[in-house]
């Protein structure tokens, strides 16, 4: 009778100990997507404050979108590499360069430096955020001398419903 009590009362702690295991898990992973909702609320309140940078449209090179290059404001080419890690919506999430669009419009932050050359070259860009979504005609006016100067084809990749949540707040 006495091992018999013995072994019911180890099961009794066993289950006691997995539940407590159970409980201060589950208190870890909603306390992780806490935090990780408050940072991605911080970033987009600082994406809000920032004043200035530099816009320019992304524009998809090629059959497959493998290469790139930008315009800017005034209509001139623009090259540059995407800030690993630092590129966001303006929700404040971090995106995947692949999640661009030809005609989409990103806005730069960093210690840029314009490289005068043809095209342009930017240098030190820190940030880039996505703030408006385009369209591949957005960036028709420029495909002459996108051709000209890439010796590639716009990429008409057009955006789905699937994209369109990638982006999404």
């Amino acid at each position: 009778m006495k091992e018999k009590l013995r072994i019911a009362l180890m099961v009794l702690l066993v289950l006691a100990l997995l539940a407590m295991a159970g409980g201060f898990w589950t208190f870890v992973v909603a306390q992780a997507k806490k935090e990780q909702a408050q940072e991605e609320q911080q970033r987009a309140e600082e994406l809000e404050s920032e004043a200035g940078g530099l816009e320019v449209m992304y524009v998809a090179l090629g059959a497959k979108g493998e290469d790139y290059v930008f315009v800017d404001a005034g209509g001139g080419l623009v090259t540059m590499e995407l800030p690993e890690n630092a590129l966001y919506n303006t929700s404040g999430k971090e995106i995947s360069q692949d999640q661009l669009y030809t005609g989409d419009t990103l806005k730069l932050y960093g210690d840029i430096l314009v490289a005068e050359s043809y095209p342009a070259q930017y240098q030190g860009v820190e940030k880039a955020v996505l703030v408006r979504k385009g369209k591949v005609e957005d960036a028709k006016s420029y495909a002459s001398e996108i051709q000209e100067y890439c010796g590639q084809p716009i990429n008409a990749r057009e955006r789905t419903s699937e994209s369109l949540m990638d982006v999404a707040g």
